[in-house]
């Protein structure tokens, strides 16, 4: 089996399943990613060893010691000073925020009228632009189209002509001809 079980799809599980069974009998390993396990880490994509039984029975503070646990434990929360200096921090920024906000809320009535108008035109303008180059691109095409077209009716009208010119000088042959032929 060479791919990891979080890669697999279910045709490579069907018929893989003897070994997947093999790998998770007695798991040894377990995925950060998607919570599969096995007793083999090269299976998984983000393998963490499962800690013993042993260690995970212990209280908190002796399991902090362990270091197949120190994942897998609960982050230790804030202390209530430190909370509060946060809050207060978030209110001053929050207070100062509105403040402004006022200031600017009367500007900003005129300021958004304007600047509504401002995005159509642009956005109009924007419009008006891809339509001229789609436009321009069109002309060009078509000009290229008539040039190639000119270049082909030069080409058939010399070939006409070279064929009138031929056809000139064979009377011309074959009347020399005849004459001679008469004698």
């Amino acid at each position: 089996m060479a791919k990891r079980l979080c890669k697999m799809n279910r045709k490579q599980i069907a018929e893989n399943l003897g070994d997947i069974h093999r790998l998770v009998v007695e798991p040894k390993f377990v995925c950060r990613s998607c919570a599969r396990s096995s007793s083999d880490n090269a299976s998984l994509c983000k393998p963490a060893a499962i800690p013993p039984q042993a260690c995970q029975d212990k209280p908190i503070s002796e399991q902090q010691k362990c270091g197949l646990l120190i994942e897998a434990l609960p982050k230790p929360q804030q202390s209530p000073q430190k909370a509060e200096a946060v809050r207060r921090i978030v209110d001053r920024v929050k207070h100062k925020a509105q403040q402004d906000k006022s200031v600017v809320r009367e500007d900003s009535i005129e300021a958004t009228a304007l600047e509504l108008v401002d995005k159509k035109a642009i956005k109009k303008a924007k419009k008006a632009a891809k339509k001229q180059f789609k436009q321009q691109k069109k002309l060009i095409k078509l000009a290229k189209k008539q040039h190639k077209l000119m270049k082909k009716q030069r080409k058939l009208e010399a070939s006409i002509e070279y064929s009138q010119k031929q056809l000139a000088v064979i009377p011309q042959e074959s009347s020399a001809c005849k004459g001679a032929n008469l004698h």
